[in-house]
């Protein structure tokens, strides 16, 4: 199981408040949205003042909104007067619900966020997916329908995108978003007229690896053309194509395939793109692109030590926890998305580490390359559990191994370490 296998289980358990927020009146305070809409997901935070209400006074919402598969999938509100508890209950949900998606938040108006609302309750409804619980807590910003001008909805999805400042980064996002048909946010990277399904027999994947080399060619093909215009003589930009060779590995129910194309950009809005060959590839074949190296710290926690949560160290607050037979998974992400700005893509790399706390009080610690894991390391010795640790071992391996511990039978690592290592016999 990888790193996505854990992410496509996120799920949030849902709000409840109390039964008179329904006839309540609300004032809107503020909201806000991740710039992440390229990466396929936002999250949206919103605050109401309940100026009638005596004691529940402050209405917070959260939203998670998935563009390709699930739509308007999680929904979490927080209810009350601003005291102690209630700041530290939405701040646990914000760090839950944004933590993991690398973005910044932008601030919305009133009508930007009914919008977004209003669009994904479409989404859902056309998709056959039903709706989060607690309807009745966001059901009155469904109405009236908010309906946005051209501009407006230019200024809403700028809103929901980060700045782009690298053609590498471009072509990555692109790419992930026309493999997972999410054609809409990939033509808000396109200049002209450039078709974006150029693989219309394959269902909607997810983006594992991208490749981008420089291509020897210049603008050529004859998928999309991009015809140089008058205003591009006058001010001396019709020499700023460049096309480049993509190689990308592609995956959806359980299937592994590669796609070649070819893109050009014109500055850092791509004017063309063109489909040169397709192939399936093994299982194996697709481990192999993607491996990397892992390395792996493991301690102990003495009898003595309390318990291991999301609010140990710094870095596990923002962490996403998966519980398995034998112990519970931590997934800490980059507070950044600067992965997408390399010309090797790997999916993963937006992941920091993990925190793996077996029943048996064993902490694992794992990550993909060594200034992570010495941050972890640091990360740890740092918190309040440090005088309860006991360094066991360090391991660098050539490729992950640790789902492979985890899905195993094994309850100690340096027993399946010394399995897996050990020669054939003769």
């Amino acid at each position: 199981m990888s790193y996505q296998d854990i992410r496509s289980t996120f799920k949030l358990i849902s709000g409840g408040l109390s039964e008179t927020i329904d006839d309540s009146p609300k004032e809107f305070v503020s909201a806000s949205i991740t710039d992440t809409r390229l990466m396929g997901v936002v999250s949206m935070c919103v605050h109401w003042r309940l100026p009638e209400n005596s004691h529940l006074t402050d209405l917070h919402q959260f939203f998670y909104f998935d563009a390709e598969e699930s739509g308007f999938e999680t929904y979490r509100s927080v209810l009350g007067n601003g005291g102690p508890s209630e700041v530290q209950e939405i701040n646990d949900i914000e760090d839950y619900l944004m933590g993991g998606l690398g973005g910044k938040r932008v601030i919305l108006t009133e009508r930007e966020v009914r919008y977004m609302l209003q669009s994904y309750v479409d989404l859902n409804l056309r998709s056959g997916l039903s709706l989060p619980e607690d309807k009745d807590e966001y059901e009155f910003m469904l109405s009236p329908r908010v309906r946005l001008t051209d501009s407006e909805e230019y200024v809403l999805m700028c809103k929901q995108c980060p700045g782009l400042d690298s053609p590498y980064q471009v072509i990555n996002y692109f790419l992930m978003r026309c493999v997972g048909k999410d054609f809409g946010a990939a033509k808000f990277l396109t200049k002209g007229y450039v078709r974006t399904n150029l693989f219309p027999n394959h269902k909607g994947a997810t983006l594992l690896r991208n490749v981008i080399e420089d291509s020897p060619d210049a603008v050529s093909g004859s998928n999309t053309d991009y015809h140089v215009t008058d205003d591009d003589k006058d001010f001396g930009t019709f020499n700023t194509f460049k096309s480049y060779m993509c190689e990308s590995l592609i995956e959806y129910s359980g299937k592994f395939f590669l796609l070649i194309t070819q893109i050009t950009l014109d500055h850092l809005k791509i004017v063309k793109y063109e489909k040169i060959s397709e192939f399936q590839v093994s299982a194996a074949e697709a481990s192999m692109m993607t491996s990397r190296p892992e390395f792996i710290t493991v301690t102990d926690l003495v009898p003595s030590a309390p318990e291991f949560d999301r609010h140990t160290t710094k870095l596990t607050s923002k962490s996403m926890v998966t519980d398995y037979e034998n112990g519970q998974l931590f997934m800490i992400f980059q507070p950044h998305n600067d992965h997408v700005k390399n010309a090797t893509y790997l999916l993963n790399d937006d992941v920091l580490g993990v925190y793996y706390l077996l029943e048996d009080n064993q902490l694992i610690l794992a990550s993909y390359n060594l200034s992570d894991i010495r941050r972890m390391e640091l990360d740890l010795a740092e918190s309040s559990m440090a005088p309860y640790i006991v360094p066991v071992s360090k391991y660098e391996f050539k490729d992950p191994v640790l789902f492979d511990f985890i899905n195993s039978s094994f309850d100690d690592f340096e027993d399946f370490v010394a399995t897996i290592t050990k020669p054939p016999a003769e």
